[in-house]
């Protein structure tokens, strides 16, 4: 009868088998913090050089209303800045400053506004100079809104209160005026209401972004059906305008002081960049 012999291990034996599989295991599988490659993905994208305005056209000199055209009885320029004001006093009714360079349709606008006491206003662009839809007018206005100076169309809402702040407007006979509020991205389509199809954040928590009563930077691109509002260097709305018959293609730009309120309304810096 043959006997079986019995094989057992030293305890080295065991230890040298054990590191060698893990020593095996861990050059196959990466440690669960390290870094994963990542084909292609470089670095983030830096930040843009506001200082390099290659490409783009100064609208304002600093120094006068050369080729803009408004109301010389409320638009003036002091200190560098354009600027309206409405008093208890001296009330205005709602007026543009209109640029006349031309009827941009795709572009990037950017300037600078501040909204002071409780005054309202806006950024008009792809706009139609015109009568437009007819505004309450009241002998308490000693500068009444006059039609050779009003413009409709596309719109940055811009109030001292800032709660429609950056909001996209449409004056342009759309049954309502403000179609994207802040914090949306909305597709406007035919027969619908404006609809929302994504979230830029917050619209309580993007209002704090705004500083009421000082300088803010605004910057609006136009690119086809497209328009984005950028405040502070936050998107805080975006339209996607697929309604055919109500869309604004190209027109003026133009700086709004609203009859609402009082208060003064200043603008500076204005750079405009076209796409050809």
């Amino acid at each position: 009868m043959r006997t079986r012999r019995r094989f057992t291990s030293s305890p080295f034996a065991v230890v040298v088998a054990a590191a060698t599989l893990t020593a095996s295991i861990s050059a196959q599988a990466p440690a669960p913090n390290a870094a994963r490659p990542c084909p292609g993905c470089g670095i983030a994208p830096e930040p843009i050089d506001d200082t390099d305005m290659v490409g783009w056209t100064k609208l304002f000199d600093g120094t006068t209303l050369d080729g803009w055209d408004g109301n010389p009885e409320v638009w003036k320029v002091e200190s560098g800045t354009i600027t309206a004001e409405s008093t208890a006093t001296r009330r205005l009714g709602t007026t543009y400053l209109i640029w006349r360079g031309g009827e941009p349709a795709d572009f990037e606008l950017k300037l600078e506004i501040k909204a002071e006491a409780d005054i309202h206003g806006g950024v008009f662009y792809r706009g139609s100079v015109g009568a437009g839809p007819a505004r309450a007018q009241s002998a308490a206005f000693a500068v009444p809104a006059n039609p050779k100076w009003n413009v409709t169309g596309y719109s940055l809402d811009f109030d001292y209160g800032p709660d429609n702040d950056g909001n996209v407007q449409d004056t342009g006979g759309r049954p309502e005026t403000q179609i994207v509020w802040r914090g949306h991205i909305v597709r406007m389509e035919p027969g619908k209401r404006p609809r929302s199809i994504g979230s830029l954040g917050d619209r309580d928590a993007l209002m704090k972004g705004i500083r009421p009563g000082e300088w803010n930077q605004l910057h609006i691109i136009a690119h086809g059906p497209q328009v984005t509002h950028i405040v502070n260097g936050q998107v805080v709305a975006i339209l996607v305008d697929d309604d055919p018959g109500a869309r604004k293609t190209k027109g003026v730009i133009a700086l709004q002081i609203e009859q609402y309120g009082t208060g003064r309304i200043n603008f500076r810096n204005l750079w405009l960049k076209q796409r050809h």
